[in-house]
């Protein structure tokens, strides 16, 4: 397709706000800083970790600017562009192409979520409009959009899009995926919990949000997993990643989801980097109870006295 195949470790870099909601870009530049400095493949901004469903049009393509202009050609930047109205999702990724992004990630239209001959004309609409790579995010618990392999495959070998998150993180559907494509397709795992199963069989690349707070642990998993050292991968998993999956993944005290946002955000923010706030309706605050677990997590990994 003449188009380079996405491959590594991108994060879905946060989006720093500050206390008024306002966008902090002293802040995206300290964050970007950070996940190069720890050798990152490559950063997303304005994903779903970066809040893009709190950002208007305008500031998602303020966000992907700033974001290029600080990672400066020292990792790759895949800028989101997802949006409902086709012409948002187009006019963004215009915008991201002049502004010097190495791909754009777009996740399917969401709420009333389109159907195969409409998600089709979408993804078609923008593969007219620009020539980097394309990186569909298949994320149906967000989205309600749910796509068949075939369909996202048919997507790919019909030249409207280069690669794919896939968010399930089913490794039936990263080898069914593979099998009706060819490796000229990125996929990538789409989750934080299983890597190396992904990435020693099917998959690409990995997007890994968590990777935002441990950037270093996770990208050494990546490589020997990719380099297929899958005892040295397995031990790396449970001694760097696995120590830390429960903060994401268990309820606060009081039973109510873990607040995974505002935990990569403080964390961040107590290993030295402004990750600002988040916005409402999201509360920036973290209970008591959670950020006893979190400073805990930390201090085991060395990253506080």
């Amino acid at each position: 397709m003449g188009r380079e195949k996405l491959t590594g470790i991108f994060i879905p870099m946060v989006t720093p706000f500050n206390a008024d909601e306002t966008i902090n870009f002293n802040g995206i530049k300290e964050c970007a800083d950070f996940l190069v400095g720890n050798g990152v493949s490559g950063i997303i901004p304005a994903g779903s970790t970066g809040e893009m469903i709190a950002l208007t049009t305008e500031e998602q393509v303020e966000v992907n600017r700033a974001t290029v202009k600080a990672v400066a050609g020292r990792a790759k930047v895949l800028c989101s562009t997802g949006g409902y109205r086709t012409r948002d999702v187009v006019a963004m990724s215009i915008a991201a192409q002049a502004d010097g992004a190495d791909g754009v990630m777009v996740v399917t239209p969401w709420y009333m979520a389109p159907n195969e001959k409409e998600l089709y004309k979408h993804y078609e609409a923008l593969r007219k409009a620009i020539d980097i790579p394309i990186m569909a995010y298949h994320n149906p618990y967000y989205s309600t959009c749910l796509m068949t392999d075939e369909f996202m495959a048919k997507l790919y070998n019909e030249g409207l899009i280069d690669a794919i998150k896939e968010r399930q993180a089913d490794l039936y559907r990263q080898q069914d995926l593979r099998y009706l494509t060819d490796d000229g397709f990125g996929i990538f795992y789409g989750y934080d919990v299983c890597p190396v199963e992904s990435l020693s069989c099917w998959a690409d690349g990995w997007v890994c949000g968590t990777g935002n707070l441990f950037p270093q642990e996770n990208t050494e998993v990546y490589h020997l997993a990719k380099q297929r050292k899958m005892e040295e991968a397995l031990k790396a998993h449970f001694e760097k990643v696995r120590p830390y999956l429960p903060l994401f993944t268990k309820p606060t005290a009081e039973g109510l989801p873990t607040p995974w946002l505002q935990i990569i955000k403080e964390g961040m923010k107590l290993r030295g980097v402004d990750a600002g706030y988040c916005r409402k309706p999201v509360i920036s605050e973290l209970p008591a109870d959670v950020k006893q677990s979190l400073t805990t997590v930390l201090k085991g990994y060395g990253y506080l006295a």
